[in-house]
């Protein structure tokens, strides 16, 4: 449609009028947008909205039953001119408004040679987190991103999107994760994004996540990883972002944005994951729109769900498996009336307690 509109318009110069007639399907197309600038009168269309209870001969009940026939998104698209519940968004497009209503907030601080770095949350010395980044590609059509996110609470406490040079990018990133106590730092690692490593390896950090160099297959335990493993040949730095690890890190920013488990701050994520949408089965930003900042952030959920919750799962047990033992050397006093730490030491009886062995 933005073809053909870009085509006819131009007649309406000369005189006419133009209808526009359709039913919602999502927000950020073409009709969004248009539908948009009429309610806010920065166009010249004339919004008309025919909602299906206009109907003289529909009731709830037909409405009840074209869900049934429909599906529940279909049939918001056919009959309740709700562009928010008709689209194909990845994460559903009514949770997606309320944390729009709920946890959008302004950043309390907008940094950086392009005041692209917001904050929401200074460092905590006791806090723990992990910063994620996603290069762009360099052909000037998408952005580099880094998300940064307390890890316990799962709260976003800061965001970067903008256009920078890859080495310039690699510092970034390097100054980012510093700042937040030596954070985890995360980076895809797909093509232009190896300069940007490369940067961040001679800068000689500390915390840069490795991932599995021969990952034929998804084990998650592999990936449990930080600079300590680098010795291994088969452990290259970054995250490699393949066509067995991209669904399972989109399922887990549906997942835990479906169960509300997350804190999402930035209007800027909230506007990609309007047009972040299912395309022939494939998630993917809508056509003419990025979703720079919702990959980083998908990727920063599914490492901190998956590589760091197995390597805290084997710090834990291998706790417990040290407690067990060190219960089992400890002999308790026993409860019954034969007290095993006396011994006898004469022939008619005479014992002597041995507690001082272990006191």
């Amino acid at each position: 449609v933005d073809s053909i509109w870009a085509s006819a318009q131009s007649t309406l110069s000369t005189g006419g009028s133009a209808i526009v007639l359709s039913t919602p399907n999502g927000v950020g197309n073409f009709y969004h947008k248009t539908w948009v600038g009429a309610m806010e009168g920065t166009n010249e269309f004339n919004p008309i909205k025919l909602h299906w209870d206009l109907h003289p001969e529909r009731n709830q009940d037909w409405r009840d039953e074209q869900d049934q026939l429909l599906g529940p998104k279909h049939a918001a698209q056919e009959c309740d001119c709700d562009f928010i519940t008709s689209g194909n968004t990845v994460v559903d497009g009514t949770i997606i408004q309320w944390y729009e209503q709920t946890h959008l907030k302004e950043p309390v601080e907008k940094k950086g040679f392009d005041g692209n770095f917001w904050v929401w949350g200074y460092p905590d010395y006791t806090r723990d987190y992990m910063v994620c980044a996603d290069v762009a590609r360099g052909d000037g059509k998408d952005f580099s991103a880094i998300q940064v996110i307390d890890i316990d609470n799962l709260t976003q406490v800061a965001e970067y999107k903008g256009q920078i040079p890859t080495k310039d990018f690699g510092n970034l990133c390097v100054e980012v994760a510093t700042k937040y106590n030596d954070a985890i730092l995360v980076m895809e690692n797909a093509s232009i994004g190896w300069a940007a490593i490369q940067q961040v390896i001679d800068r000689q950090y500390d915390n840069l996540f490795y991932t599995s160099k021969d990952l034929h297959y998804v084990d998650v335990a592999r990936q449990v990883t930080n600079r300590y493993r680098n010795s291994d040949r088969q452990m290259v730095p970054g995250f490699s972002m393949t066509q067995k690890t991209r669904p399972l890190v989109i399922a887990k920013l549906e997942e835990y944005f479906r169960e509300k488990s997350v804190i999402a701050h930035s209007s800027r994520l909230i506007d990609e994951l309007f047009v972040f949408i299912y395309n022939n089965n494939k998630a993917e930003a809508m056509q003419g729109y990025n979703d720079d900042l919702v990959m980083s952030f998908a990727l920063t959920l599914w490492v901190r769900d998956t590589a760091l919750r197995l390597r805290n799962e084997g710090i834990e047990l291998t706790k417990r498996t040290l407690s067990g033992v060190a219960s089992q050397m400890i002999p308790q006093k026993p409860t019954n009336k034969t007290n095993s730490w006396e011994m006898e030491i004469g022939p008619n009886g005479e014992k002597e307690s041995l507690d001082w062995l272990i006191n």
